[in-house]
């Protein structure tokens, strides 16, 4: 039986009060009058996939002096289908039910919120209250940490959907939603979801609908032998590897990944020793990334800084740049009359636009470092984005077995006249830090240069500017637990000046949101840590969260991903 926890909570709305007042044509003399207050439960549903679901709303009601409801007659509407939500325009609803109780049918599939409005009319003295309120519907899987599980060298998709306030926790969601086993052969890699997948909103946005380029949610699986992307909410699959890695499937060749990478500006895939890109166009065509003279090159990690990429290349021990679509005419060159047709399979996959991996020169003004000659003893651990509205690349590296840290630091904040290659940095790391398994992220939140590393049972904070490492969090339970994944909810939320302020506050929450996916000696459970401005644990309720369900237990996490789709 499932314990899904439809969270509901009762808010009050501005009623729409009305106040008469008597005139004694010479002598004023005022009368209290009967005012009244409704609350409409707010209520939250599930989005149901195969049958309808009726949902009962009860509104409270109080009086200043009316002792009963006899008197009061009530008129639910609806909102129309083309009109904007919380409207408050009478000639926006159409009249659905008489009656205090309301019941709403919602339709399988049915993902729009309902608008309501309540009148309320007193037939003694005509006064008439308005209200307005709303079904919620919550698509599935929104919000949601994605589980990405590996059980005896297969995949296994979990989720645990919801709030630290009520969720439920699926194992299997491919088994629980659909009744089918998990879609992909191979070994587990990564899951990365992103709720605007399809490009740069502010070119796509002056485009007329006929050029397809759309931006959607995504959810991407990825193993050693296959990939695809889904639709979060539903799960269906979009495509799959053999339409996505044309070149090996086009050879004959058995698709053989070994690294996979997503971010704001496009998506790394390594096939059998060979690396692709993708741009963030919303069409997930891959093609070859190529040295300046035209070598094919193996990259495992990619990072951006503003609408620059930078690659390493372990053959030469160096970094090397590239560049993202950025305006319309990139997206129109590439997008719309090479990856597009392709796509939509009129014509043939060719390496049209392969990507130049090109050597970076410094800058004229210098820079901190020599991204040409990198040590060759230090290993490059991932390359992470963050700082300054995702205009900051961290390059973190490190020797064999050390324990010491060398971040490179690349840079496209142009304002502040940063070099690309702005800084250097060398951290001491506690003693009890395995380099080599140890996790890293950062967040477009952080204007400051500070990082976060996960290693062991424990997570730290990484002030690059001070040298400092500071312990944020250790999972107590289980001392020999080891962190698997960590991730913030969406590194890329950072609160604009010119937001609304709720949303604003959301955004910047996601922003600084960690979540840890975190295997221990029997199961694997998913800690969600909310920091502060300053990197730090926050002192609100619930600031820490550790899900889990011994009824439903999570089992050997692989990495984990956040989902959350905003109107």
């Amino acid at each position: 039986m499932k314990k899904y926890i439809i969270y509901v909570a009762s808010f009050v709305g501005a009623a729409l009060l009305q106040t008469g007042c008597y005139d004694d044509k010479g002598d004023y003399d005022y009368h209290d009058v009967n005012t009244m207050e409704i609350v409409i439960p707010e209520t939250k549903l599930r989005m149901p996939k195969e049958e309808a679901v009726e949902v009962s709303i009860m509104p409270e009601i109080s009086q200043t002096l009316g002792q009963n409801e006899e008197d009061l007659v009530f008129q639910w509407k609806r909102l129309n289908s083309n009109a904007t939500l919380g409207s408050d325009r009478l000639i926006d609803y159409t009249n659905y039910s008489v009656g205090k109780e309301c019941k709403i049918t919602v339709e399988p599939n049915e993902s729009n919120n309902i608008g309501l409005m309540l009148v309320v009319s007193d037939k003694k003295n005509g006064t008439v209250w308005y209200q307005q309120g709303q079904v919620t519907i919550i698509k599935p899987f929104n919000p949601c940490w994605f589980i990405l599980q590996e059980k005896e060298n297969k995949g296994m998709l979990g989720a645990i959907e919801g709030t630290p306030e009520g969720y439920y926790v699926y194992p299997d969601v491919f088994q629980s939603e659909a009744g089918t086993m998990f879609p992909l052969d191979g070994k587990p890699l990564a899951v990365t979801a992103r709720r605007e997948y399809g490009g740069d909103r502010a070119s796509i946005s002056i485009m007329p609908p006929i050029f397809g380029l759309k931006i959607v949610p995504i959810l991407t699986l990825v193993t050693d032998k296959d990939a695809a992307l889904f639709t979060p909410s539903t799960l269906e699959m979009m495509y799959k590897s053999d339409k996505i890695l044309f070149e090996p499937v086009q050879q004959g060749k058995t698709i053989k990944i070994d690294d996979y990478k997503m971010d704001k500006n496009g998506e790394l895939f390594v096939n059998d020793g060979k690396s692709y890109f993708a741009y963030m166009d919303g069409f997930c065509i891959p093609y070859s990334i190529k040295s300046e003279t035209g070598d094919y090159l193996s990259v495992s990690t990619y990072g951006s800084y503003g609408t620059g990429l930078v690659f390493f290349d372990s053959s030469t021990h160096s970094f090397l740049s590239g560049q993202a679509l950025s305006g319309f005419n990139d997206y129109m060159n590439v997008s719309y009359y090479k990856s597009k047709p392709i796509r939509s399979g009129s014509s043939k996959w060719t390496d049209a636009n392969p990507i130049t991996a090109s050597s970076i020169d410094l800058d004229e003004e210098g820079g901190a470092f020599d991204p040409n000659h990198i040590d060759p003893s230090l290993q490059v651990k991932d390359i992470i984005t963050g700082g300054s509205y995702g205009n900051y690349a961290y390059a973190v590296t490190a020797p064999f077995n050390g324990k010491e840290l060398t971040v490179f630091k690349f840079s496209a904040d142009w304002e502040n006249e940063d070099p690309t290659c702005a800084a250097k940095y060398t951290i001491a790391v506690p003693s009890e830090v395995d380099v080599e398994t140890a996790k890293f992220a950062a967040s477009y939140a952080y204007t400051a240069n500070i990082i976060f590393m996960a290693s062991g049972n424990k997570l730290y904070r990484i002030n690059l500017d001070r040298g400092q490492v500071t312990e944020l969090y250790a999972y107590e339970v289980d001392s020999s637990a080891q962190i698997a994944s960590l991730k913030f909810k969406d590194p890329e939320s950072v609160r604009e000046e010119n937001d609304e302020e709720a949303e604003g506050e959301y955004k910047e929450k996601l922003g600084m949101c960690l979540g840890l996916g975190i295997n221990t000696g029997e199961k694997g459970v998913v800690v969600e840590i909310q920091l502060t401005m300053a990197g730090d644990i926050s002192r609100e309720e619930r600031s820490i969260c550790v899900y889990e369900d011994p009824n439903q237990p999570i089992g050997k996490i692989v990495d984990i991903t956040y989902n959350y789709e905003l109107e």
